[in-house]
């Protein structure tokens, strides 16, 4: 069976190529709660948005002589699980695992500044994606970001303003079927 992927839209600019590479965490954005369908379930995630930033500069095109930068949207945790993709991230970033104690008024703009090594590859489309983080190297020379963390107007407008407000949806609970009630025994006792 042929397989015909759709090109994607032109870019004004080299993509960053695969490779490992150091960055900087330039900035995390917290987009909200968004729903999530994938293989008929619905979910409520709360997202944040992690922004990289490379030493590399772009060669070419309308941006040339910036920095690279590369987005990846990750659901903030609802537990302590380490299959969450953001503790697995904060876990390379820290270089440790994380505690119950390191939740206790964590926020995650503490990450903001902090240097990783990243295995960066590309989509079927050729969009560069990040696929593994993990803590520099010793003797890695740091880098600072050069670009300002502040959320950027594309992030406000496509992401931020489509969040759900949870607190404004309503609580639908539904009482469970009569059917499913137990009754009690003549004398009152349920055992």
């Amino acid at each position: 069976m042929a397989m015909n992927i759709p090109a994607s839209a032109p870019s004004d600019f080299t993509e960053l190529p695969t490779g490992t590479y150091p960055a900087v965490i330039r900035g995390i954005w917290d987009i909200g709660v968004h729903k999530n369908e994938w293989q008929g379930v619905v979910k409520m995630n709360h997202q944040v948005i992690i922004s990289y930033e490379f030493d590399e500069v772009i060669p070419d095109g309308k941006y040339e002589g910036d920095k690279y930068t590369i987005n990846t949207w990750v659901n903030l945790p609802k537990s302590f699980d380490d299959r969450s993709k953001f503790i697995k991230i904060r876990n390379a970033i820290e270089g440790r695992a994380t505690t119950a104690e390191d939740y206790i008024d964590y926020n995650e703009q503490l990450l903001v500044g902090k240097n990783v090594l990243v295995a960066v590859e590309h989509t079927p489309k050729g969009k560069p994606k990040i696929v593994t983080v993990n803590s520099p190297m010793k003797g890695m020379a740091v880098l600072v970001p050069v670009n300002t963390p502040e959320m950027p107007e594309w992030v406000k407008t496509n992401f931020l303003d489509k969040a759900i407000d949870v607190l404004a949806q309503p609580v639908v609970q539904e009482a469970p079927p009569l059917e499913s009630f137990v009754p009690l025994p003549e004398d009152g006792l349920p055992f």
